[in-house]
C-alpha cells in the first residue's frame, strides 16, 4: 500500500512523466496537433464562464441532435489547459458527438475547492449555452483524463450529467497529499477527504466507466481498480477496463480511431 512507501518512492509512484521516457514529446505533439485543430475545426472557442481566462470552454458541434460530450483535462490540477487537448475533438465529432472542452483554474492560484466549483460552474454554463442554441439533448456525458477523471467523478450529481467515462484517474487524494504533487495543491487532510470520490457516496444509477492503461504506474492502476471495486460493492453502474500496453499518455490514442477502446466505450453509452 502507498502508506508503506518512503517519500521518495511515493514521489516516483505518482510521477507519470518520469515513468514514460518520451512523455515530453507526446505532450508537445498534443499541443501542436491541438493548435492546428483549433485553427481549422469549426466551433465556438473561449466561451467565458468566469473572470479568469482559464474559466472558459470551447464547443464543437456535430449537429443540433448529436449527443454532447464534455471533456475535462488532466495535469495534476496544476498544469495543462483545455487548449492542449483539442486534438481529441475531430474524431469525436466525426463519430457524431458534439464536444465541449472545459477549462478550469489551476493550483496554486486556485485550491481544490475552487477547482471543483469551476467544473460545476462550467457545466452549468455549457448547459445554458446548449439550451440557448436550441440544441438537443440538453444533458451530456462527461469524459475526463487523469485529474480530469477525478473531477468528473465528483460532479456526477449534477442534473445535466448523464454519466461519465473516467480515464487514468485518481480517486483517493490522501496519497497525493503526501507526495510532490501537493507542493502546489496544498491539500490538507479535510480537503483530501472531502474530494476523494472513493470515500464519497455515489449516484448508483448514473453510469461511470473506469478505464486505465496496463502499462501505467502500479499506483495509478490501483487507484482505478480500488475505485471500481468500491463502486461495484455499492452496485453502482459502470464498467472497468484495463487496456493492455497503454501508458498514462498513449491511452488517449484510444480516442483517435474507430477501434479505440475509449471511443468504443463512448459509442456503447451514447450511440
Amino acid at each position: 500500500m502507498w502508506n508503506n512507501l518512503s517519500t521518495e518512492d511515493l514521489n516516483k509512484a505518482y510521477n507519470n512523466s518520469l515513468a514514460v521516457s518520451n512523455s515530453a514529446e507526446i505532450i508537445q505533439s498534443w499541443i501542436q496537433s491541438s493548435a492546428l485543430v483549433k485553427a481549422n475545426l469549426v466551433g465556438e472557442c473561449d466561451i467565458s464562464y468566469g473572470d479568469s481566462p482559464y474559466q472558459a470552454f470551447d464547443y464543437f458541434s456535430a449537429g443540433d441532435h448529436a449527443p454532447v460530450i464534455v471533456f475535462v483535462h488532466g495535469g495534476f490540477w496544476q498544469m495543462r489547459s483545455k487548449n492542449d487537448f483539442t486534438f481529441i475533438a475531430p474524431p469525436l465529432v466525426e463519430a457524431g458527438f458534439s464536444v465541449a472542452m472545459l477549462g478550469y483554474r489551476l493550483a496554486p492560484h486556485a485550491n481544490m475547492n475552487k477547482i471543483v466549483q469551476d467544473v460545476r460552474d462550467g457545466l452549468e454554463a455549457i448547459h445554458t449555452f446548449i439550451s440557448s442554441a436550441n440544441a438537443m439533448p440538453k444533458k451530456f456525458w462527461l469524459l475526463g483524463w487523469s485529474a480530469g477523471a477525478h473531477l468528473i467523478s465528483l460532479v456526477q450529481d449534477e442534473d445535466c450529467v448523464l454519466g461519465g467515462t473516467a480515464v487514468s484517474g485518481i480517486y483517493d487524494l490522501e496519497p497525493i497529499r503526501h507526495c510532490y504533487v501537493n507542493d502546489k495543491l496544498n491539500l490538507d487532510e479535510s480537503t483530501a477527504l472531502r474530494h476523494s470520490p472513493i470515500l464519497l457516496g455515489q449516484d448508483t444509477f448514473k453510469p461511470l466507466d473506469i478505464l486505465v492503461g496496463g502499462a501505467e504506474l502500479p499506483e495509478m492502476q490501483r487507484q482505478s481498480i480500488d475505485f471500481s471495486k468500491y463502486r461495484n460493492s455499492i452496485k453502482a453502474t459502470g464498467i472497468f477496463k484495463n487496456i493492455p500496453a497503454r501508458n498514462h499518455y498513449t491511452i488517449l490514442d484510444e480516442l483517435l480511431g474507430s477501434d479505440g477502446e475509449i471511443l468504443k466505450a463512448l459509442n456503447n453509452r451514447l450511440a
